[in-house]
């Protein structure tokens, strides 16, 4: 074999020891991803088991609570610190639990500012317009009868909250003529009282003495339950009770305080707080919801159940209360009155303001109030995502809901044209990193906190500059 020949044979067999090789480094290649896939999908299988036997102890817990549970509860039951869940993950266990038969409630929490007047409101007692009228059971149950007292107002806290056996215990008290406390009525409308005091005693009245409509339209009283003395009468309706005791129930003297026509808003409005005092007292919202129904509570009724807004929100905010109907409120306070000259440092007053402008608006006017505020929330959502509304720090951790972070933004945004907001959009992380270094800013974190006129223009001017920042 000449030189060459040995060349050319030394050649052929470095090739194919490079292509052995190479297969070889292939099929460990291949083995390696199979392994690795093999484990990652056993972590996969792991990872799905674990958060099903989550889901089954939130479904077991919640059972044992009136099938419900918060949102915040089911996070940290989900999620510890070994575990990389994200919000996907997240949504997709919550649906399961819900649709498993439990009722997952929205975050409690929310963070509120102090915001009382710089100065005590003038009260003039001469102002106070209120009457004892002499009224006795059958008088209510005739107004009740005949519609004349709204039970479910837009307003009111929930009626029938007591059982049916503390109702009927009620109605004991009466035939053994035990006295009960006063009513309060907002009697401004005489065809339709409010109740300030009194709801529950009144649902009471309409379950056992005049009944509650059916479907074929007749009243269906309640049959006595659990009473304490006159336990013969259980099981039997009013209508049934000896005629002593029926004439004995009617005839029961009732001392009803009145609120008449003519007594100004902020005196009512501080008399529902006042006032108010039952098992289930009357929150502000609720005050300013029985006070002035009509378009504007409809409207905000609309606002807070639009899906923009619970997006927006991240479903955190509790409809129980209608805490999430103030925010709707402050929307419309912030953003159709001028707060620089309006608000004083009294939320209370200047939401009022608000209810009472927006109750005048025709429908094109109502119709644009509803555009703008769902297009904010909107744009809330696509700029801030899950962090819309709160504070947050440097490794992005978020607090709860900020009532002044809402106001602010609904203001801020509000002023914005849609190419303007989409600027925003589009630089959304550099927003979301600027408005980081602004909440670690000590004055704007003071502003945030203090409910006075000062601070509340001063932080929204401290947002205001920041988006100036991300305009052309």
């Amino acid at each position: 074999m000449n030189g060459n020949e040995q060349c050319n044979l030394s050649t052929v067999v470095d090739l194919r020891v490079h292509k052995i090789k190479f297969e070889l480094n292939v099929l460990i290649a291949d083995a390696i991803l199979a392994v690795d896939c093999a484990i990652k999908n056993e972590e996969s299988q792991s990872m799905k088991l674990d958060f099903r036997d989550k889901i089954n102890e939130i479904v077991e817990f919640a059972k044992r609570h009136d099938s419900y549970i918060s949102r915040s509860t089911v996070i940290d039951i989900l999620i510890n610190k070994e575990d990389a869940v994200d919000d996907a993950q997240l949504a997709e266990a919550i649906n399961q639990i819900i649709m498993r038969g439990i009722t997952v409630g929205p975050e409690y929490s929310d963070e509120e500012y102090p915001a009382k007047e710089t100065e005590t409101e003038i009260f003039i007692p001469a102002e106070v317009n209120i009457s004892q009228k002499p009224l006795n059971v059958y008088n209510l149950m005739e107004r009740l009868e005949n519609k004349e007292i709204d039970l479910n107002p837009g307003f009111q806290r929930q009626g029938n909250i007591w059982t049916l056996e503390a109702q009927s215990r009620l109605i004991e008290s009466l035939m053994l003529k035990i006295p009960v406390p006063a009513f309060y009525f907002d009697a401004a409308d005489e065809d339709q009282w409010v109740v300030i005091d009194g709801l529950q005693r009144l649902c009471a009245f309409q379950n056992f003495l005049v009944g509650v409509e059916a479907e074929d339209g007749t009243l269906k009283k309640q049959g006595f339950r659990g009473l304490e003395y006159l336990k013969d009468f259980n099981g039997i309706t009013f209508d049934e009770l000896p005629r002593q005791y029926i004439r004995r129930i009617k005839e029961t003297s009732i001392i009803a305080f009145t609120v008449e026509k003519g007594t100004p808003d902020q005196v009512v409005f501080n008399i529902f707080q006042r006032i108010n005092t039952g098992g289930v007292v009357l929150n502000d919202q609720e005050i300013r919801q029985a006070l002035y129904q009509g378009k504007a509570t409809k409207l905000i009724q609309c606002l807070a159940e639009s899906d923009e807004f619970k997006q927006a929100t991240q479903h955190a905010i509790s409809v129980d209360r209608m805490i999430d109907r103030e925010y709707v409120t402050r929307f419309l306070a912030f953003t159709e009155l001028d707060y620089r000259n309006v608000y004083t440092g009294n939320i209370d007053h200047f939401l009022i303001k608000a209810l009472r402008l927006v109750n005048t608006y025709n429908e094109e006017k109502l119709n644009s109030v509803e555009r703008k505020f769902k297009r904010i929330m909107n744009y809330c959502m696509g700029i801030f995502g899950k962090y819309a509304f709160r504070r947050y720090n440097e490794e992005r951790r978020r607090g709860p809901i900020n009532k002044a972070l809402f106001e602010l933004w609904s203001v801020c945004f509000s002023e914005l044209t849609e190419s303007q907001m989409n600027e925003i959009v589009l630089r959304r992380d550099d927003f979301l990193n600027s408005f980081g270094v602004l909440l670690q800013n000590k004055e704007f974190a003071t502003a945030l906190k203090a409910g006075d006129q000062y601070s509340t223009a001063r932080r929204i001017e401290f947002a205001r500059e920041m988006i100036k920042e991300f305009l052309c």
